[in-house]
């Protein structure tokens, strides 16, 4: 059977080709903004105006608690997200700040523009079918849901 009619390993090569696009192809700054834009759109995802606890990040991004809070603290260093306490003291929420916002819509612009680029000699309906399809594949299988 043929790499390309072996749909898991042609889905895997396609997650580690977005993987590279992303990063900058290891550039060290560029992975390090990556981070910042995962962790801030989990945070604008789970935080819905009340905040977002580190645990919560964590579960969003598949990730263990220590992993996420180090992120948290880096895009709140960066000026991404803020940190503050809850009405439970044990629980420290985080929200996304200004800045933050500004970060996802300049990533959202990006990865409009990549997908474009990429997409560029196809079809609006080939682009409106794998659109389709790739909704399809994530539909129903977020984490808890």
């Amino acid at each position: 059977m043929s790499e390309s009619a072996q749909p898991g390993r042609t889905l895997f090569r396609f997650v580690r080709f977005w993987a590279r696009r992303w990063t900058g192809a290891g550039s060290g700054i560029e992975a390090e903004r990556g981070r910042d834009v995962m962790v801030t759109e989990a945070v604008a995802a789970l935080a819905d105006g009340g905040g977002a606890s580190v645990n919560d990040v964590a579960r969003e991004l598949g990730i263990d608690q220590s992993g996420a809070s180090r992120m948290v603290s880096q895009a709140a260093g960066r000026g991404y997200l803020v940190k503050s306490h809850a009405a439970d003291a044990r629980r420290r929420a985080v929200d996304v700040t200004e800045a933050g916002r500004e970060l996802i819509a300049a990533a959202h612009e990006w990865q409009e523009a990549t997908f474009a680029e990429l997409t560029a000699d196809w079809t609006p309906g080939e682009v409106a079918q794998f659109t389709g399809y790739m909704e399809r594949l994530v539909a129903g299988r977020e984490p808890d849901a």
